[in-house]
């Protein structure tokens, strides 16, 4: 069991697009809105790169310890980064690079917003 650290972001299967979740009540508020489309392969990965299935938080539980399913690595979530930023029609999506998941997806952040 362990808990989430922010930033996180909300991976979709079969999406290519990301959302970013900073805090613990961002996590709250996306996943209400989210929650009716979840499928059982839905992940959030958190600043560790710890994934979670979506499915099995509560709206409220996020504080709560959760069942780790994997462990990312700042590569393989460099490249969902990319994917993202390449579905959203950015150029030089391979330039995209960070030292650490929080610095990763804080690039995120600002196209969130838009």
């Amino acid at each position: 069991m362990m808990m989430i650290h922010y930033p996180a972001i909300f991976n979709f299967a079969g999406q290519d697009e990301l959302i970013y979740i900073a805090t613990q009540s961002s996590f709250e508020q996306h996943y209400q809105l989210q929650q009716p489309y979840f499928t059982p392969d839905d992940l959030l990965i958190d600043a560790t790169g710890q994934a979670y299935l979506l499915h099995q938080f509560t709206q409220h539980s996020s504080s709560m310890p959760a069942l780790s399913l994997r462990q990312f690595e700042l590569l393989e979530l460099t490249a969902l980064v990319q994917a993202h930023f390449f579905a959203l029609a950015q150029s030089c999506v391979v330039k995209i690079q960070a030292p650490s998941i929080t610095a990763l997806f804080d690039l995120l952040l600002d196209t969130d917003n838009e």
